[in-house]
């Protein structure tokens, strides 16, 4: 008896180490496992923008906000990335509104999707953000002012901007990347798996690893 309960014991040491190196690597790999399988409504709404085939083989979704500057510095490279893989790679926007005028911003871009001029505004946007996004003195009634350069009037812009169903889509874009643990801007999921590292080697090998 005394050597079955010696026996017990060391088993039972055994199988507590064991479960406490199954328990380290779980962890470990929670750091980058996939929150959400590709296609999942917490990252694709039927109301997101998106640009590129919707059978594309590799589906980049931003969380995105357009007075952030991370977002801006990652805008030109995403572009890159996807005139390179031309017609495999489709981009998904997701509001994710953190600073003071974002919400506003991402609601003119919306007002103007209505109007078919979304990707045309958005470039602007970003392309004169350290003007009206300034953290120091922000100036967010130029956004605006933007309008007629892609051939909108910005009064009618605005106007449709106040509509509610609007805010209701990018509300449902923030509490999705919520849920999604997205806690900053930018926040990349490739096929469903979030992209660790920002950076232009960084997106572009994510994406190639999908295509093969």
């Amino acid at each position: 008896m005394r050597i079955n309960k010696v026996t017990l014991g060391v088993i039972a040491v055994a199988l507590i180490g064991i479960f406490i190196v199954a328990a380290k690597i779980y962890r470990q790999g929670q750091t980058t496992a996939d929150p959400a399988p590709a296609g999942s409504a917490l990252l694709v709404r039927p109301h997101s923008p998106t640009l590129g085939p919707e059978q594309a083989a590799v589906t980049i979704v931003e969380f995105f906000d357009p007075e952030c500057e991370s977002c801006r510095a990652m805008y030109p490279i995403v572009k890159q990335v996807m005139a390179e893989f031309d017609g495999r790679v489709r981009l998904v926007i997701r509001y994710m509104p953190l600073h003071q005028n974002s919400m506003y911003a991402a609601s003119l871009l919306e007002a103007a999707r209505a109007e078919n001029k979304y990707w045309e505004f958005l470039d602007i946007v970003m392309l004169r953000q350290p003007e009206w996004g300034s953290h120091a003195a922000p100036r967010p009634e130029l956004l605006v002012t933007y309008a007629a350069a892609v051939g909108l009037d910005g009064a009618r812009l605005q106007a449709a901007a106040t509509d509610p169903a609007i805010r209701t889509r990018i509300l449902q874009d923030q509490a999705d990347g919520t849920a999604l643990n997205a806690k900053q801007t930018p926040t990349f999921f490739i096929n469903g798996k979030q992209l660790m590292q920002l950076g232009h080697a960084q997106l572009r090998a994510a994406v190639q690893a999908q295509l093969q």
